[in-house]
């Protein structure tokens, strides 16, 4: 039976396999052979690590212990269509399918200098490169999934060796259930990747105080590290695991050891982090670019992912959504009960408002150190992104499986009480709530429709995608060592099949080019020294964008471009297609 080292041990795994991708992405040697590679060192570690760790059999399984194992079973079961089908969604297109197949058609990971997210560090998406690699763009969505099972998994461990297995199994069920998960679960974001390893990474830490074993120190610091490698908003969660190191060293009153203890532990998990913090460094004059875009070098202004804003994300708040100081202070309660998806206003993302009744009732009847410290772990930690960043739900859910564990906790309180009856009721109504969400994924997505054969990958994508059909066109009609300026298009480049190019969301880059163009002439000109051949946008967008922002002769120097020097090739679905002459 396996055990919670043994979801250590995949952790490592995963985390050695990504090393060794990276390692050989920047040496070029990025085909078949070299990806198939890392794939046998990190099984290979993973089996012999294996055979190192011990196992007992513990009691057999009660009748309810198995009810909620088949609901688990089902959770998963019932994300696995949705995982099924194409990548459509935003960020895979974006980035984390986009940059693989980059580095993969060039046989090397290289810097993409307009592209701010590669920059990012990319551990997950390199897992996702070796599947892209030997032909696959479904395996990275099922990877996706995986993490979250593993979480889940995680999760279980915890509860089941303090609360007892069913505890442990509603605490899964709650969290694979949840909407956020879910939803996530389906894509090939890095999300999961990040929560998983920020779980260990707490999880260790709790263990390594009750006994003191350098081993869970370690653990928990690798895991750190290796959480920070995937989506650096974990670095919250590392200044929160190192400050809780810090605190157990004095609480026990062994200062010098705490200090000790805190330094080993920010070492390690920066010595993890430390390939992504040398290649930006290398590459910008700045480790945390685009954290910190400011400090960089090498990367041209207004070329890379802003984090940063001249707005504060409170500020931003109050202005673009005409909030409150008290909608604000209400934040924390708001998020659980009006998020929706693909609106940043209402935090783009769902999680489950019955967590906002259970988790209060973990702390009736069991206050212990570890639920204190989560309860601090988990206020902090959303504190902090509500304080540093425009805050979307699915940047929390690093803290998600905490809000499962105590959920499940609260359950668990209640039930034993007289108002049984009550906590039978708020699971069913937990889970049901997922249910209905779920239903309405497969409503949007219709992915049986898809993995039955009643429509074509082509068809499907057409349909889901307003953009593909033009960029379909392009792939198939426009010359091999074609350069293609992405304007106003979502910077979707996944499934372009030719060179693409794009400066920021703004069109500032754009403007610059065109305020500094005396004539058509010139204008075209700046586009061709950067070896742009064809011009596509979002019709609306880019008509939006010239009438904002040209007047008099600059825009009839835009419109004397189109005129004279491009011609339009293919437009569908408000995309179109230029060819500069």
């Amino acid at each position: 039976m396996i055990c919670l080292e043994d979801i250590y041990r995949l952790g490592l795994a995963l985390g050695l396999m990504s090393l060794v991708v990276f390692a050989f992405g920047h040496a070029g040697l990025l085909s078949a052979p070299f990806l198939i590679l890392p794939m046998i060192i990190s099984a290979a570690f993973f089996a012999f690590s294996l055979r190192m760790g011990e196992r007992t059999n513990g009691p057999a399984w009660t009748l309810c212990e198995r009810l909620l194992a088949a609901g688990v079973i089902v959770a998963v079961i019932l994300m696995i269509p949705l995982a099924l089908i194409p990548p459509v969604v935003r960020d895979e297109l974006i980035s984390h399918l986009a940059i693989p197949k980059l580095y993969l058609e060039r046989g090397a990971i290289y810097e993409i200098p307009f592209m701010g997210y590669s920059y990012l560090p990319q551990n997950i998406d390199l897992l996702y490169m070796v599947s892209l690699g030997l032909g696959s763009d479904i395996a990275p969505k099922l990877i996706h999934l995986g993490f979250a099972v593993a979480t889940g998994l995680v999760i279980y461990f915890y509860l089941a060796r303090s609360a007892g297995k069913a505890t442990g199994l509603v605490g899964m069920l709650l969290y694979l259930s949840t909407p956020l998960v879910a939803n996530l679960s389906r894509t090939a974001y890095i999300d999961n990747g990040a929560a998983f390893y920020s779980t260990l990474a707490i999880v260790a830490a709790l263990r390594w105080k009750d006994n003191e074993s350098f081993k869970w120190l370690a653990l928990s610091a690798i895991s750190s590290g290796l959480a920070m490698s995937a989506k650096y908003n974990t670095i919250l969660s590392f200044a929160l695991v190192s400050g809780f190191v810090f605190v157990t060293g004095l609480n026990k009153k062994r200062y010098a050891l705490a200090l000790v203890n805190t330094a080993a532990y920010a070492a390690i998990a920066i010595v993890v982090l430390s390939p992504w913090l040398l290649r930006n460094y290398l590459w910008t004059g700045s480790p945390l670019y685009p954290l910190y875009e400011s400090a960089a070098l090498a990367v041209g202004k207004g070329e890379g992912v802003h984090v940063t804003t001249e707005l504060a994300p409170i500020a931003k708040r109050m202005v673009l959504y005409n909030e409150s100081p008290l909608d604000i202070v209400l934040i924390p309660v708001r998020i659980f009960i009006e998020g929706a998806d693909n609106s940043i206003e209402r935090f783009d993302g769902v999680l489950n408002p019955l967590f906002l009744v259970l988790m209060p009732l973990a702390f009736i009847r069991r206050r212990t150190a570890d639920l204190k410290y989560l309860a601090l772990f988990s206020a902090l930690f959303m504190a902090m992104a509500i304080l540093s960043v425009e805050l979307v739900t699915r940047y929390l859910l690093p803290i998600v499986p905490l809000f499962a564990i105590f959920s499940a906790l609260g359950l668990k309180n209640l039930y034993e009480t007289r108002l049984k009856w009550l906590a039978i009721l708020l699971a069913v109504a937990a889970i049901g709530f997922c249910l209905d969400y779920e239903k309405g994924l497969y409503e949007k997505y219709r992915p049986l429709s898809y993995i039955f054969g009643n429509e074509t990958r082509e068809a499907y994508l057409e349909k889901m995608l307003p953009d593909y059909k033009a960029v379909s066109y392009a792939n198939r009609n426009i010359p091999e060592g074609s350069r293609v300026f992405l304007l106003f298009s979502g910077d979707r480049g996944y499934y372009w099949e030719r060179d693409h190019f794009y400066g920021d969301r703004m069109g500032k880059l754009l403007k610059g080019m065109v305020l500094s163009s005396d004539d058509a002439d010139a204008f075209r000109a700046k586009l061709r020294a950067i070896g742009i051949t064809h011009l596509f946008f979002n019709d609306e967008l880019f008509e939006k964008f010239l009438n904002d922002n040209f007047k008099g002769d600059d825009l009839e120097r835009v419109a004397a471009f189109f005129n004279g020097h491009a011609s339009r090739l293919y437009s569908a679905n408000g995309f179109s297609l230029y060819e500069i002459k």
